[in-house]
């Protein structure tokens, strides 16, 4: 069975999206219960990123921010979740722009390509296809109704974090890419249950991810 990676366009959402969860985890008061979340040393870290070092973190060819996507209690209980709930209620502050447009951008992945939303997120393939079941209205009317799925990516692992936030946000472009490379083969594997060989592989076998995998075409 052949698999495809992301393609150039979804690597530019994942960089977008990236950008705009750092500059919101950096922010002084709405990125304070985010940044509660990260282990002790790299919250000031985070508080102090420079817009370059946004930027460089922002090339990661995974996404930063999670919605949860390994935690099955979270997802098995927002199933439940009133269907009929109008998306956006007036005065609703539940419905973050950010979840919203993470969300919409994996659902569209999900139904086009499973294998690409595991790379770029360590999702299970079970979770992939829960998500490309919904309807996009039902998922972001059940999604809004929630206050807690955008997190930092492995937020209790204080290795993967002083990682990014050290040889990650170095000026040497080889020495940050390593740092990129290592962090992702630690998010995909760092969950057993989403050790899947053909993950691994693409994650050691592509030096620089962004790149080798946008490469790869479709057959016509």
């Amino acid at each position: 069975m052949d698999f495809f990676g992301p393609e150039p366009t979804d690597f530019a959402n994942v960089t977008a999206l990236n950008r705009a969860f750092l500059m919101r985890l950096r922010d002084p008061l709405p990125g304070e219960g985010l940044r509660l979340c990260l282990p002790s040393r790299s919250q000031s870290r985070v508080r102090r990123l420079s817009n370059l070092q946004v930027e460089r973190l922002s090339a990661l060819p995974y996404l930063l921010l999670s919605v949860r996507e390994r935690d099955q209690a979270c997802w098995h209980a927002l199933a439940d979740d009133d269907p009929n709930r109008d998306l956006l209620l007036p005065g609703d502050e539940s419905a973050d722009e950010i979840v919203t447009a993470t969300l919409s951008f994996l659902w569209q992945l999900a139904r086009r390509n499973p294998y690409a939303v595991r790379l770029i997120s360590g999702a299970s393939l079970n979770w992939c296809e829960q998500l490309a079941d919904y309807t996009l209205l039902t998922l972001l009317q059940r999604a809004a109704i929630r206050h807690d799925l955008l997190q930092p990516r492995l937020a209790n692992n204080e290795d993967f974090w002083l990682r990014l936030l050290g040889p990650g946000l170095s000026p040497d472009s080889q020495l940050r890419r390593a740092a990129h490379l290592a962090s992702l083969q630690v998010m995909l594997t760092e969950d057993p249950a989403v050790q899947y060989r053909s993950m691994k592989t693409a994650a050691c076998s592509n030096p620089v991810p962004t790149l080798r995998v946008a490469d790869t075409q479709r057959p016509k």
